[in-house]
C-alpha cells in the first residue's frame, strides 16, 4: 500500500492530543486519532495499525504526565515515554512515515541561569525529564525521519492550571501560585500552528517551540486574572519552596534563525484570551 494523506495522532484524547487533532482538522488535514485503546506499549498492534492506515506522519502525543511521574512510578513512565516513543518510531519506520515526538523542557535541569536553545546539551534531573530524554534518544536511534518538539508550560483554557485559576476566581476562592518557578508560558495555539506548518514542510530535527520572555507561575496567574477582569491580589497567594524551585527558559533559536515571528508570552496570552 502507498502512504495516504493522513496524519495519525496517538494520545488523541489527552491535554495536547485533542488540541493537535482539532488544529490539524481545521487546517484541512485528514486525521486519525487513537488513545488508550491502542497503547504505545503494544508494538505489534501499533505496526499493524500503521500498515492499515498508512499515514504520511505520526504525531506521538501519548505519554505519562509530569505530575504523575515519581520515583515510585518511573518504570511506567519509561515504558510509555521512552519505550512507547520507540515503538511509535518503529511503526513509522515500517511504512516510511515522518515520526513527530512531543517532548518537554524537562529534558534540561530544573535550574539553568541562561536561556537554553536546541544546541545546548540536555541534562534532566527529574524522573519525568529522564524518561522524556530517553524517549528522544530512542526516536533518534530508530528513525532518521523524525521531528522532536520541545515546549514549555503549554496552556489552554479548557483544563490544567489555566482553568483552575479562573475557576478559583469565579468561585471566590484563593489560588496558591509559585513565585520561584520560572519558565516561558506558551499557548497551545502557537504550538499547534508550528506543528501544522512543520508537517506541511516535512521538517525534521529538534525544535524548541515557546513564546519569548519568561515569568513565574505567580506572574502567569496574575496576568490571566488581570485579562479576565479579576484583581490578582484578591485571588492569588504567593508560595515558594527552595526544594522545588525552577528556572528554565526555552529559547526557540531555530525558529528565530528561520525568521519566524515569535510573540512574547504576555502578548500571546492576551491574544489567546481575546479569542475565548
Amino acid at each position: 500500500m502507498e502512504k495516504q494523506d493522513i496524519i495519525w495522532v496517538t494520545g488523541a484524547k489527552g491535554f495536547l492530543g485533542g488540541e493537535v487533532c482539532a488544529h490539524l482538522e481545521a487546517a484541512g488535514k485528514r486525521v486519525v486519532g487513537t488513545d488508550a485503546e491502542l497503547s504505545v506499549s503494544d508494538s505489534e498492534n501499533l505496526e499493524r495499525f500503521a500498515q492499515e492506515v498508512m499515514p504520511a506522519a505520526i504525531v506521538n502525543c501519548a505519554g505519562i504526565r509530569r505530575d504523575a511521574t515519581t520515583l515510585g512510578t518511573r518504570i511506567k513512565a519509561y515504558e510509555v515515554n521512552a519505550l512507547g516513543a520507540r515503538n511509535v518510531a518503529l511503526a513509522a519506520n515500517a511504512i516510511g512515515a515522518l515520526m513527530v515526538q512531543v517532548s518537554s523542557d524537562d529534558v534540561y535541569a530544573a535550574v539553568v541561569p541562561e536561556p537554553v536553545n536546541e544546541f545546548d546539551n540536555p541534562h534532566p534531573t527529574t524522573p519525568y525529564g529522564k524518561s522524556k530524554r530517553a524517549g528522544e534518544m530512542m526516536v533518534r536511534n530508530t528513525t532518521d525521519d523524525h521531528l522532536i518538539v520541545r515546549s514549555s508550560w503549554l496552556y489552554h483554557a479548557q483544563s490544567g492550571r489555566f482553568r483552575d485559576i479562573l475557576d478559583a476566581a469565579e468561585a471566590g476562592r484563593t489560588y496558591a501560585a509559585r513565585t520561584d518557578q520560572v519558565a516561558s508560558p506558551t499557548s497551545v495555539d502557537f504550538y499547534c500552528k508550528f506543528l501544522v506548518a512543520a508537517l506541511d514542510k516535512h521538517l525534521t530535527g529538534t525544535f524548541h517551540v515557546a513564546n519569548t520572555g519568561s515569568t513565574s507561575r505567580y506572574g502567569f496567574a496574575a496576568k490571566i486574572l488581570e485579562l479576565a477582569g479579576y484583581d490578582p491580589a484578591a485571588v492569588l497567594v504567593a508560595e515558594e519552596d527552595p526544594r522545588t524551585a525552577e528556572h528554565l527558559v526555552l529559547e526557540s533559536l531555530l525558529l528565530e534563525m528561520s525568521g519566524v515571528d515569535i510573540p512574547a508570552w504576555d502578548d500571546e496570552l492576551a491574544r489567546y484570551m481575546g479569542t475565548l
